[in-house]
């Protein structure tokens, strides 16, 4: 049931760090390794279901983007603009823009978005690529994210799309 409702989503989130389905599809499976062998560690005091497993997703395929055999292998492929979003989501459209929702953000916000939450960089690893204190990039993020959540206020139709957005970045910010 777990995997049923939940593997599109966790999927997505392992595809946006490491840009490749295979990949993915062994972070996925790792993921839900470790969900049922640490399902003991579950304190729905701390978090919902879902956020704690959409953090085991990231953690592992940010752990699998450190590795240096995954360097040495990535392409250099832009990330693709778009969020898929699963068929367990209930969402009547099948992506979501990602430019349209950074629409109006300065290039300097959406830089670090990029960096920090769909490349898996830790905010040092940010800072040091943007070339920038790690202070402007946790102040951006945090700005980024109030953006977002106004974008959230004023047209309905974009919260589900920003849900899962947001979701990764309250799982980041835990």
């Amino acid at each position: 049931m777990l995997y049923d409702n939940y593997s599109a989503a966790l999927n997505g989130i392992a595809l946006r760090i490491v840009g490749s389905s295979m990949i993915a599809d062994d972070i996925l499976q790792e993921t839900f390794l470790k969900i049922w062998n640490n399902f003991d560690q579950y304190d729905e005091n701390k978090a919902a279901l879902f956020t704690w497993m959409a953090r085991i997703a990231r953690n592992s395929a940010i752990d699998t983007r450190r590795l240096k055999s995954f360097e040495h292998n990535r392409k250099t492929d832009s990330l693709d603009s778009t969020v898929h979003i699963g068929e367990s989501t209930n969402i009547s459209t099948a992506e979501i823009d990602v430019n349209k929702l950074l629409e109006g953000m300065d290039s300097e916000h959406k830089k670090v978005l990029d960096l920090v939450y769909l490349q898996g960089y830790s905010h040092s690893q940010a800072s040091e690529q943007l070339q920038i204190p790690l202070g402007t990039v946790k102040t951006r993020i945090r700005s980024s994210i109030s953006t977002l959540r106004e974008k959230i206020k004023q047209d309905k139709k974009l919260f589900f799309g920003l849900l899962l957005i947001l979701l990764m970045l309250i799982v980041h910010a835990l």
